[in-house]
């Protein structure tokens, strides 16, 4: 492991990451991203297709990001060509937000992970290709997958990592401000079809894993990219059995280097918070879907798009997102908070929200304006969404303390005594 670092010897590092959940291009149905067979865009406008309209939006408030993070499931079905076109658009969009890194991890869209057995028996010369392994699609993408590197221009880098990938399991791409853990959780994935839902993180990747973290540097920003979500994660009744195997391993691991910020997709719901365990566990962010048609998922889900601002500091990691709503005929808007979902503005780096709660039921005298709660105390601006929540809950059922929201923008502005 890298020796402890004192405080004193760690400066404030910041980047900025763009985060693609769950993209799911589609030639047919399922998802609003759709592409004509060409690869191209089966609609160009910016309110129809979510992809027209991320383009403008980045264009149009001059959007820039160190790095592009998708975790997973470009394509959708296991289809070549929305996995080959999907990849293409990504690494454009990188280059149109002036990214270093474009990454992804693997999802279970993106590889052939359910038999082929029947589409063998019914055409076995014609589809001799179908018994290639799950993971030939991915290999044969160009630029290299899984990551592409600002300069590379000759791509043996990116094929060195796509080789090394592919071989442990995990990839770990290093920049000056940051260094990214990708992780592929769908590395057992084979034809059996118990297989193509679970994520795993088996021994030999444990392995790798303690080797690449001797690698890294506790001055950098820490981020590791998965798609499945590393610990149980329930929604509405979905169903809960599709984290990763030894993923509490992986998390440990990550726990003991240092600070991480942990990124999954495949749950196509937007939940942020720590990983169960003591204060240093890493931060865990599942991103929504970019562009899945939601009303074929359970729950209350939203189409986003997120432009994430980490910092690393002394006492640890701190982020604030930006954050954009999809909606069909409007196009991308700014996501307003409601229950414990991201919103524009979410943050995250309060590690004690006890603390927080006592330290606003403290202060006076009332009523006081929400600026000056967040001057006096810093970390409940801090707070991601489902703590935020719980904070206002408790404030008022156990202190009598009120906090006004705006019914505009449903942004809080004022800490007041509760009406008796």
């Amino acid at each position: 492991m890298v020796e402890d670092v004192t405080e004193q010897e760690i400066g404030t590092v910041e980047a900025v990451f763009a985060i693609l959940g769950d993209p799911h291009f589609t030639e047919e149905h399922g998802s609003h991203l759709k592409i004509k067979k060409s690869g191209e865009l089966a609609s160009d406008l910016p309110t129809t297709n979510p992809w027209a309209g991320l383009k403008e939006l980045v264009a149009d408030k001059g959007l820039e990001a160190d790095a592009i993070l998708c975790p997973g499931d470009i394509a959708f079905q296991n289809s070549a060509n929305t996995l080959s076109a999907g990849w293409k658009h990504l690494v454009d969009l990188g280059k149109l937000m002036n990214c270093e890194h474009v990454v992804s991890a693997t999802g279970n869209h993106d590889v052939t992970s359910r038999s082929q057995a029947e589409m063998l028996k019914k055409a076995v010369i014609r589809n001799l290709k179908a018994g290639y392994g799950p993971f030939e699609q991915l290999k044969c993408l160009h630029p290299p997958y899984p990551s592409v590197t600002r300069g590379d221009i000759d791509h043996q880098q990116g094929r060195d990592h796509r080789i090394r990938y592919f071989g442990a399991s995990l990839l770990l791409v290093t920049a000056a401000k940051y260094q990214i853990l990708i992780v592929n959780s769908c590395s057992e994935h084979g034809h059996d079809e118990f297989e193509h839902e679970r994520g795993t993180f088996p021994p030999s990747a444990v392995g790798e894993l303690k080797v690449a973290l001797t690698q890294c540097d506790p001055k950098r920003i820490s981020v590791a990219i998965m798609h499945h979500p590393p610990e149980s994660h329930t929604q509405d009744g979905a169903g809960a059995h599709d984290f990763i195997d030894n993923g509490q391993e992986l998390l440990k691991l990550l726990a003991d280097q240092g600070d991480w910020l942990v990124v999954h997709g495949h749950k196509h719901e937007a939940r942020l918070g720590q990983a169960s365990g003591s204060g240093l566990q890493p931060v865990v962010f599942g991103a929504a879907s970019l562009a899945i048609h939601i009303e074929e998922v359970k729950g209350t889900v939203r189409n986003q798009f997120y432009l994430l601002k980490v910092r690393l500091e002394a006492h640890g990691l701190t982020g604030r997102f930006q954050t954009w709503d999809w909606f069909t005929g409007r196009g991308w808007e700014p996501a307003r908070p409601d229950g414990d979902g991201i919103y524009d503005g979410a943050a995250f780096g309060a590690r004690d929200v006890g603390r927080v709660i006592t330290d606003i039921a403290a202060l006076s005298p009332l009523p006081m304006d929400w600026s000056e709660v967040i001057r006096r105390v810093p970390d409940a601006d801090l707070l991601p969404p489902e703590d935020r929540n719980r904070v206002r809950q408790r404030l008022r059922a156990r202190h009598s303390l009120h906090i006004h929201v705006d019914g505009k923008d449903g942004q809080w502005t004022k800490l007041e005594k509760a009406a008796s």
